[in-house]
């Protein structure tokens, strides 16, 4: 059996998975005036408008996007940048009429299907194609044949103080809420966990909320039966909790014939919120790191969960804070206007 050391590397391996400049630079020059000297790294915009002169020593990768021609996209409207490329998703920040939208990519993005055919083609970048809806909630990437949806991030300053959480689960999460909550320290988290429960269960407390907190967690899916009764209980707490800031279903990993169908069904719907995340339970957790039964870790690994869950939400806290992934894009947008 594996040891528990290999927890670390893997959490560590799972979080690493994670301008083109139109500025109209007419500039009128007076015989009676000197000219003005030009800004840092005028020559190399004007030589190349895609450009985003950032100092050279710097950690930060920035992408800016090209239309279909070829021509370039403003990195005023939509950049890409990783504040350390070995330890950060990727952000994608859009100003919208003037309003400031950001989406996080690498884990938090969530695989979908297709691009919804309203979504407008924006431009390509390295990381492939992307696509933004008309009203800018949802940010689509295509590369190598593969979709996702990033997740939008909330406005500055619409997190509480502290950030509030509600856990819904199962036995998995009953064994690994102790170590949740000790890890959360400076979280408001509350813990709903029966064990044996199923989606069914999970419904009530989701609509009995009496305010919908911050971060919404639902572990639920591997003592379901039937994917279709699956489908339609999920549907209802998603429609109850759908408004927090940031929805996250752990998938459900088990025996079961039944679950790799359920934890499609939970990428499908989840994809489909512009505020949902996956955390891939069913892939990142160690099988031998699991008890006889496939399903809950065994005696001493109880905060399994922990683990993984509790770095994903304070990533995600960071970032809409204006820390961590987010930390340098002062300087990204200052490199953008030039």
């Amino acid at each position: 059996m594996r040891s528990s050391s290999l927890v670390p590397a893997l959490l560590a391996a799972f979080l690493t998975l994670t301008a083109c400049d139109n500025f109209a630079a007419a500039r009128a020059t007076a015989s009676a005036q000197p000219e003005l000297t030009p800004a840092p790294g005028a020559a190399a915009r004007a030589a190349d408008a895609c450009r985003v002169q950032l100092d050279p020593a710097s950690t930060i990768r920035v992408e800016t996007l090209r239309a279909a021609d070829g021509n370039c996209v403003s990195p005023s409207n939509l950049v890409v940048y990783r504040c350390d490329p070995s330890l950060d998703p990727p952000v994608a920040v859009a100003d919208v009429a003037g309003v400031r939208r950001r989406f996080l990519g690498g884990p938090y993005a969530v695989s979908v299907a297709a691009v919804p055919t309203d979504a407008l083609p924006i431009g390509i970048a390295e990381i492939g194609r992307i696509w933004t809806t008309r009203d800018s909630h949802r940010l689509y990437v295509e590369a190598e044949g593969r979709i996702e949806r990033w997740l939008s991030l909330p406005a500055d300053g619409a997190l509480s103080s502290p950030p509030t959480a509600f856990l819904l689960g199962d036995s998995i999460l009953d064994g690994g809420q102790a170590d949740i909550i000790a890890r959360l320290q400076d979280w408001n988290v509350t813990v709903d966990a029966v064990i044996g429960r199923g989606s069914s269960g999970g419904i009530t407390p989701a609509e009995s909320l009496p305010t919908i907190p911050d971060v919404v967690v639902v572990e639920l899916g591997v003592n379901d039966l039937d994917a279709e009764s699956f489908a339609a209980n999920a549907q209802r707490i998603l429609a109850a909790v759908g408004s927090a800031h940031l929805l996250v279903w752990v998938t459900a990993h088990g025996p079961q014939p039944v679950t790799d169908q359920i934890d499609r069904t939970i990428v499908t719907m989840v994809g489909a919120i512009p505020n949902g995340a996956i955390l891939d339970w069913d892939r990142l957790v160690p099988p031998d790191l699991l008890g006889s039964d496939g399903v809950h870790p065994i005696t001493g690994q109880e905060g399994l969960l922990g683990s993984f869950l509790v770095p994903f939400l304070q990533t995600w806290r960071d970032a809409a804070s204006g820390r961590g992934p987010t930390r340098c894009e002062g300087d990204v947008l200052n490199a953008v206007r030039g």
